[in-house]
């Protein structure tokens, strides 16, 4: 899904700072009732982050269709990346209005990096 982006801070593994571009649909995922949600800050002059950085990620499944994604976790303190998994969030769907939790969390993938 594509859409309006911006530049965030993303804290890596380490605690460094670096600026990534996330699309704000990505950003804003948040669950109906909380409990899963991104810390999100602007990113300012922190620098991009280098090449052979993977980003952490977490994995869900549309309910209704079983269409699977992931989302990029900004933070690793954010409750998005803490939920267990099975926990239900709010992913918006192209053409049409999204009023409750609509998918569910199914994994994740820790951050990764080799220097180049």
């Amino acid at each position: 899904m594509s859409g309006p982006s911006s530049r965030n801070r993303y804290i890596s593994d380490q605690g460094t700072n670096y600026a990534v571009r996330l699309p704000n649909w990505e950003r804003d995922v948040d669950a109906t009732g909380g409990g899963a949600a991104q810390n999100v800050t602007a990113a300012t002059t922190e620098p991009g982050l280098p090449k052979g950085y993977r980003r952490r990620k977490r994995y869900y499944v549309i309910t209704a269709s079983g269409v699977e994604g992931s989302i990029t976790v900004l933070d690793p303190a954010s409750t998005l990346w803490t939920a267990a998994d099975g926990h239900a969030i709010l992913i918006p769907l192209f053409n049409s209005a999204v009023v409750a939790n609509n998918a569910t969390l199914r994994g994740s993938t820790g951050e990764r990096h080799k220097t180049i």
